[in-house]
């Protein structure tokens, strides 16, 4: 039977799923052997970090939520650093080699976190984003159709692991936006529209 687990520290990473989850595990092996640093924006109780600090990396993990930051201290901290800051005015140590974004770019000025996560990274450094934005109806309907349908099947067949963090709803921005944004902003970015209402964009700094 299907459950749905609403306690981050309750539950162990490898269990934990969700539409986003799903999504940045799939971006994982776009990580290349050499990295050795990486920064987590807006990272929550630390559940991307973790992933970050299992696969060796030094993790820099950033988020203005002491709540959650107090959650992701609690649990396995290796290889991180938690900061209590915002990414954009922060003085942050260095550029990294890997940098991820989880549910977090609906939060902040599009185009200006999009430059700012292009300063930071090194080069060949690589962007890793799971984000969320709007369908624009009735142009999406078939999106919302599909999106509909799959999470329904999912909730037939695994537990969703619900975050504790703050979320915006709705997003104020369109996947349009977001693929043209990084587009102007990250020239060579791939941007993909996924069907249960997230979209992933990659990107490797020259």
């Amino acid at each position: 039977m299907r459950r749905t687990f609403a306690e981050g520290g309750a539950v162990p990473d490898s269990a934990r799923r969700n539409h986003t989850i799903d999504a940045f595990r799939g971006l994982l092996t776009v990580i290349p052997a050499s990295a050795r640093t990486a920064l987590d924006l807006g990272c929550g109780e630390g559940f991307a970090a973790r992933a970050l600090a299992a696969r060796g990396l030094a993790v820099t993990a950033i988020d203005l939520d002491e709540p959650s930051l107090e959650r992701a201290r609690g649990q396995d901290t290796a290889g991180i650093t938690y900061l209590n800051a915002d990414v954009m005015a922060a003085q942050l140590p260095g550029r990294y080699d890997v940098i991820t974004a989880l549910a977090v770019l609906h939060h902040l000025p599009l185009e200006e976190s999009l430059t700012r996560l292009k300063e930071l990274l090194a080069p060949r450094g690589v962007l890793l984003v799971v984000g969320l934005a709007a369908s624009v109806m009735p142009k999406d309907v078939g999106w919302e159709a599909a999106a509909a349908v799959a999470h329904q099947l999912g909730r037939l067949t695994h537990s969703t692991w619900e975050q504790p963090s703050p979320t915006v709803w709705p997003p104020p921005v369109t996947y349009a936006q977001v693929r043209d944004a990084a587009a102007r902003v990250l020239p060579g970015s791939r941007f993909r529209r996924r069907v249960q209402w997230r979209y992933t964009l990659t990107w490797v700094k020259p």
